[in-house]
């Protein structure tokens, strides 16, 4: 067996490539402390000093395609990029060799994937890039640039829903419970991110503004609740009170006799937790259907607040701030599409020219 435990029960990792002892004792910068670490610790030594170059086998790679991922990506990106790898990436290359990536197959994977019938080609075949990025490691000489998106795939056809003023109004007129009122009024006023709007505390309520540093996540490596940074250094923000968002605030605490260091918005059955995503997917359905207005995304809050704002004419650079974008030009580029108003205010330029 090339790896054994010491008395602090921690692995050690040998093996001997040309009569050469190669021994590990960390793995990916940390302890060996599972026997599962050490065989990955293991495959990662054959296959970093092997000379066998083009005749590595790529199934043997995807457990160490796994770690590359969690270790180059934050760990709730990682999950997905290796979910979706899975499940459209992936087949195209088990039992494959490395040197049997030629640009032939790479054309035929290319063509496979823009005939999926979804609207997210760009996303897989940014995946595919990640993927042939790492099997260059390992010999392969594979552009990444060869796997592209067809010109009939470009066009985004990802449509995203939002409330309107009005919308909201009823749907808010329809609550009654204080906290639900915070939590869907932090959402729309705010553009919160769902993973913002749980890891919110008490103590991220200020005086005068709302701190926004922390998101929490369930989409981690083992699917339990995580506090993460937030997305970007961009997404570290604070706001300050609109309407009546402080005196909900305020009653909310009152009511549950919150302390400093508590959750706002807590699970209904295990209070150290935080509420889920689907509590929060459920109570917006209920209110919807007693306000009688349709049901949009939790996400799509957040394109509601960057909607109206447009629509009211803010400043795109203050509004890329207020949503926590790095830079307006982003703000401009996903909303653009949700501004059908903006069209009849430039109907409305026009015709007020008048001719002589």
């Amino acid at each position: 067996m090339p790896f054994y435990k010491d008395k602090n029960n921690r692995y050690l990792v040998k093996i001997s490539i040309n009569g050469r002892q190669i021994c590990r004792r960390k793995y990916l910068g940390r302890p060996i402390l599972t026997k599962e670490e050490a065989i990955k610790c293991e495959k990662s030594l054959y296959l970093s000093y092997s000379e066998l170059g083009f005749e590595y086998n790529i199934n043997d790679l995807f457990d160490i395609f796994e770690e590359y991922l969690f270790k180059k990506y934050k760990e709730t990106s990682a999950q997905n990029y290796l979910y979706n790898f899975n499940a459209y990436i992936k087949p195209y290359f088990i039992d494959k060799k490395v040197s049997e990536i030629t640009r032939n197959y790479c054309d035929y994977v290319n063509d496979s994937i823009n005939d999926l019938k979804f609207s997210t080609i760009n996303y897989y075949v940014f995946i595919t890039r990640i993927f042939v990025v790492f099997l260059s490691k390992f010999g392969c000489t594979i552009n990444p640039s060869w796997f592209y998106t067809f010109k009939k795939n470009r066009i985004n056809k990802v449509r995203w829903d939002f409330y309107t003023e009005e919308e909201f109004k009823k749907l808010i007129s329809k609550i009654e419970l204080v906290e639900d009122k915070l939590l869907f009024s932090l959402l729309f006023y705010y553009g919160l991110r769902i993973g913002e709007l749980r890891a919110l505390k008490v103590s991220d309520f200020r005086n005068d503004r709302i701190l926004i540093e922390k998101s929490i996540s369930n989409k981690g490596r083992d699917s339990c609740q995580k506090v993460y940074d937030t997305k970007t250094n961009s997404s570290i923000r604070s706001y300050p009170y609109v309407l009546n968002v402080r005196s909900l605030f305020e009653d909310l605490v009152k009511k549950y006799k919150l302390k400093s260091s508590d959750y706002i918005f807590k699970s209904k059955w295990d209070k150290s937790l935080v509420i889920g995503e689907t509590t929060i997917r459920r109570k917006l359905i209920e209110y919807c259907n007693k306000a009688k207005i349709k049901v949009i995304k939790i996400h799509e809050f957040r394109h509601s607040c960057a909607t109206y704002l447009i629509n009211k004419d803010v400043d795109p650079k203050d509004i890329a701030n207020w949503l926590g974008h790095s830079t307006y030009v982003t703000t401009l580029r996903v909303y653009s599409h949700l501004l059908p108003i903006r069209k009849e205010k430039v109907k409305s330029v026009f015709n007020d020219l008048k001719l002589k």
